[in-house]
C-alpha cells in the first residue's frame, strides 16, 4: 500500500474516499451486473481525476498533460479504493454488515 500511496498526489486523495463511497453504492445496486461494476467505477474515478486536473489546467503545460495526469490518477485512486474496500471486508471487525445480510438471506 505504501508504493501506491506515494503515486498518488495529495490533491487526489480525497477522490479515493468518494470512489469507496461511490462503490459501496454501487454494490447495493443489483441491477448492475458484477463484472461492469469495477469498470463503472474506473469510468468514474477517470471522469473526476480529469476534471480535477482541467480545472487546474494552468498548473500544466498542455491540455493532454492535464487529461494524462487525470487519467493516471483516476487509475491509482481506483485501485486504492478497491484495495481499502478489500481490507476492510477482510481484516475489518466481523467483516462488513452489508455481507452479513446477504450471507444470512442466502441460508
Amino acid at each position: 500500500m505504501e508504493e501506491i500511496l506515494q503515486y498518488i498526489e495529495a490533491d487526489y486523495a480525497i477522490l479515493t474516499v468518494v470512489l469507496f463511497c461511490l462503490a459501496r453504492v454501487l454494490l447495493s445496486i443489483k441491477k448492475i451486473s458484477p463484472q461492469y461494476k469495477l469498470l463503472v467505477l474506473t469510468g468514474c474515478g477517470v471522469l473526476l481525476a480529469c476534471l480535477s486536473a482541467v480545472s487546474r489546467s494552468g498548473e500544466y503545460a498542455n491540455w493532454m498533460a492535464a487529461l494524462f495526469d487525470g487519467l493516471v490518477q483516476g487509475i491509482l485512486c481506483t485501485g486504492l479504493s478497491v484495495y481499502l474496500n478489500e481490507m476492510i471486508l477482510h481484516w475489518g471487525t466481523g467483516g462488513c454488515a452489508c455481507r452479513k445480510k446477504d450471507e444470512d438471506e442466502e441460508e
